[in-house]
């Protein structure tokens, strides 16, 4: 079961006040101040938000075949919620960079839907503003919901977020419309087998064009030109 109504409101609620209280902490400031402050907070803030929730709310973490933490689990930490453990991954950034930040392997996801592990895929977003004064906001979703602001990149394979569409989104007061999960898998894939399928035809098109390079070299004389080459001094 995805997670309940309330204990969503609870966790939004335990994390804002967490880092209203915290985010002046010496260690953070220190953190904020150097450079690239996005790519430097974002293990601290999935560090300390975990342990919150391991703290005020019933949680595990993935584990493996030898009973040890999963490395690579999909979930920063799976909360409990009408006894089914909900993935829950803990997301950072500064406000004002809307960029394309990745968030899960689409493969594993989809292998996860598949096998019934999961029916939901959360986000807990902090971000931060620290133009003045230190401030944050906090979202929880269901990355299954949203998935009109996803991208997916079929070489590395992961889904990325469209910061843009999504917090423009938010700010609006939209609401996903109830879905079957069956609906936003069906979706989900659509989204895979069309980017799939996409870079399969631009690797073709790669191995044609290589393959025409490849025939006029080993039908021409082998001579060194840099005619069309530049140099400096």
């Amino acid at each position: 079961m995805s997670l309940e109504s309330e204990l969503q409101q609870r966790i939004v609620e335990m994390t804002n006040q967490y880092w209203t209280e915290h985010s002046n902490d010496q260690g953070f400031s220190e953190l904020i101040n150097g450079k690239e402050p996005g790519h430097r907070m974002a293990d601290f803030v999935d560090d300390r938000t975990c342990s919150l929730l391991k703290v005020n709310v019933d949680t595990r973490y993935e584990g493996d075949r030898k009973g040890e933490i999963r490395k690579r689990s999909m979930g920063d930490i799976w909360v409990n919620s009408q006894g089914i453990f909900n993935p829950v991954n803990v997301k950072s950034g500064l406000q004002g960079q809307n960029g394309q930040p990745n968030v899960v392997s689409m493969q594993k996801l989809l292998d996860y839907l598949f096998a019934k592990y999961i029916d939901s895929y959360y986000l807990l977003i902090v971000k931060f503003d620290i133009t003045d004064t230190i401030s944050h906001s906090t979202y929880l979703v269901d990355l299954l919901d949203w998935i009109d602001c996803v991208t997916y990149d079929a070489g590395p394979g992961q889904i990325m977020l469209k910061e843009k569409v999504f917090y423009e989104k938010m700010e609006a007061g939209f609401t996903p419309p109830d879905r079957t999960v069956q609906g936003k898998v069906e979706d989900l894939f659509q989204l895979f087998e069309t980017q799939l399928l996409s870079l399969i035809s631009n690797r073709q098109n790669r191995i044609e064009r290589q393959r025409n390079l490849l025939d006029g070299f080993l039908n021409s004389e082998f001579v060194v030109d840099q005619s069309a080459m530049r140099f400096v001094p």
